[in-house]
């Protein structure tokens, strides 16, 4: 399955999406701008969109509110490596109540890695972020046993949205 990512205003991106409504479509928001995400297993209807292949995918995504799209730039030599941990990954935030699904999402290009969750509200997230199965997923990180700082080509960083509901619910 592939997902194509495209930024812009909300008005622009808005009227994409109702030109294309289909299943896999979805437009985010934020104080920033927005987004328009899109999966398939075809190709997209977005002319200028960054590509990724989904990796891993937890959670059919029927009407989340709320996306965190957390990008990860590894540098080209290390990819391996770091899919190989996110294999491995302890799996825990598809577990968390609120939580409606994972995608980790390998780029296409030399862009950074997004690992996507999607949740039910903003409030549902910040509980994950202060539960005991965070600690547990983030247990090595900043240790020996965690990810090595030299795979990364630049500092990881957090997007959030508020993910516009259908007009079908």
């Amino acid at each position: 399955m592939n997902c194509y990512v495209t930024y812009g205003t909300y008005d622009y991106l808005s009227k994409i999406k109702e030109e294309h409504d289909e299943d896999g479509v979805m437009v985010f928001t934020n104080s920033d701008g927005a987004a328009l995400y899109h999966e398939t297993n075809s190709n997209t209807f977005f002319k200028h969109a960054k590509k990724y292949e989904v990796m891993d995918k937890k959670g059919d995504l029927s009407d989340p509110g709320y996306v965190v799209l957390n990008h990860i730039p590894v540098e080209e030599s290390e990819r391996a490596v770091f899919e190989e941990r996110f294999k491995n990954r302890a799996g825990k935030v598809e577990n968390e109540p609120g939580c409606e699904g994972i995608r980790i999402l390998r780029p296409v290009s030399n862009d950074p890695y997004i690992v996507a969750t999607f949740w039910d509200s903003e409030k549902s997230f910040k509980n994950w972020q202060t539960s005991e199965a965070y600690d547990a997923a983030h247990k090595n990180r900043h240790t020996s046993k965690g990810l090595p700082k030299t795979i990364f080509s630049g500092k990881p960083y957090l997007k959030t949205y508020q993910v516009e509901k259908s007009s079908s619910v």
